[in-house]
């Protein structure tokens, strides 16, 4: 099971002050234990907005999949660091989001978020940034393929390259290459991604998930 343990803050103490209130929790978590978590930062959680909280880190663990937790926490808390640099907060509702998406990945879509976030790391501003990729995971395609020569391999193997076309290459690689750069796919560390389809744009979600 997934689960987030997220450092969060008041937004308007921790920019206004040096001192400041902040509390460690972890997700998921009941409405009740919410309540007081915020009560301790002065804040109510029945009546909040995403210009109240801020997180400052967040690290997802999960026993079955050490791996997956490992790289999504290093990738979002990149992104962190990255949009308060540039003047963005981290609210705790898009973190939830976020959250709430990720926990019913299967492990393809696991693979392709970790994919998107290395692959568009330069286009990544901030958290309302991945929830648009998280949110529109079925846009993209991943091959699981590490380099070149084994991209053309699974090609041949998969029927996706005519003989006729395969003739024309002297190795794997070179057939993998140029299908890449045809495709406009981009090679990560988990394979080779590839969007599909235009996103949708961002989606509000009008009735906040509760935590289950």
């Amino acid at each position: 099971m997934l689960i987030a343990k997220i450092d969060m803050v008041n937004k308007k103490e921790y920019e206004e002050s040096e001192i400041y209130k902040e509390i460690k929790i972890i997700i998921p978590r009941s409405r009740e234990e919410l309540e007081k978590d915020f009560e301790y930062l002065g804040l109510n959680y029945n009546n909040y907005t995403t210009q109240d909280t801020h997180i400052k880190e967040c690290i997802f663990m999960d026993k079955e999949d050490e791996d997956f937790a490992v790289d999504i926490s290093s990738y979002v808390n990149d992104m962190i660091c990255k949009a308060n640099r540039s003047g963005y907060t981290t609210p705790f509702q898009d973190i939830k989001k976020f959250y709430n998406i990720v926990k019913n990945f299967k492990e393809y879509d696991k693979y392709k978020i970790l994919a998107i976030m290395e692959a568009e790391e330069d286009n990544i501003r901030n958290i309302k940034d991945v929830l648009k990729y998280a949110q529109n995971i079925e846009c993209f395609d991943l091959t699981e393929a590490y380099d070149n020569q084994e991209l053309g391999r699974r090609l041949v193997y998969e029927g996706e390259i005519d003989i006729e076309d395969l003739m024309e290459y002297a190795d794997m690689e070179q057939l993998g290459k140029e299908y890449a750069e045809e495709k406009n796919m981009v090679n990560t560390q988990y394979g080779y991604l590839k969007q599909e389809r235009d996103l949708t744009g961002y989606v509000e979600q009008n009735n906040e998930e509760e935590f289950e």
